[in-house]
């Protein structure tokens, strides 16, 4: 499936999601390594990100709530890095939480790589979500994960022409 420059393939237990950006790995990069930058894209436009907090170590961890348009509206995350290879690619897990960064085992778990692949001056942005089953990555699929994914690469690009 290809959606504004998103292209997106979905195979057994994985869900990869990819998009050129008019950025080099190094800014990519610089992008998804602390809440000043997070805050301005990550999440769908209609779910910001309010709350951040991130240690951007291997080991370390973010913890942050999308804030829907209701009252109440809210959705806790958790990534635990495993892997910070600047500018090339971060690993890590990414779970459900609360509030309090407790993981919700209720809820599937993702392992995350983000690649920043050099494309003559424009990056390639590719993210490979895999999943402890088929099963789980189509329940996350069906929840909209694809559509808040390209929502977020969306505002991404708005964020990248208007910083600079």
């Amino acid at each position: 499936m290809e959606n504004d420059g998103i292209n997106v393939t979905e195979k057994d237990n994985q869900l990869r999601i990819s998009k050129m950006f008019e950025a080099s790995p190094e800014r990519m990069f610089e992008l998804w390594s602390g809440c000043e930058y997070l805050k301005h894209w990550w999440g769908p436009k209609e779910w910001p990100m309010k709350e951040c907090t991130l240690d951007f170590k291997e080991e370390g961890e973010w913890h942050f709530c999308l804030r829907g348009p209701n009252e109440g509206d809210e959705s806790w995350g958790k990534v635990v890095y495993r892997e910070i290879d600047q500018p090339n690619k971060i690993v890590y897990t990414d779970y459900f939480s609360d509030a309090d960064g407790n993981i919700n085992n209720d809820m599937p778990t993702m392992e995350v790589t983000v690649e920043f692949v050099d494309r003559g001056g424009n990056t390639e942005q590719v993210l490979t979500n895999v999943f402890e089953s088929a099963e789980k990555r189509k329940e996350v699929v069906d929840m909209g994960v694809v559509e808040g994914i390209s929502s977020s690469m969306d505002r991404l690009t708005e964020y990248l022409r208007e910083s600079g």
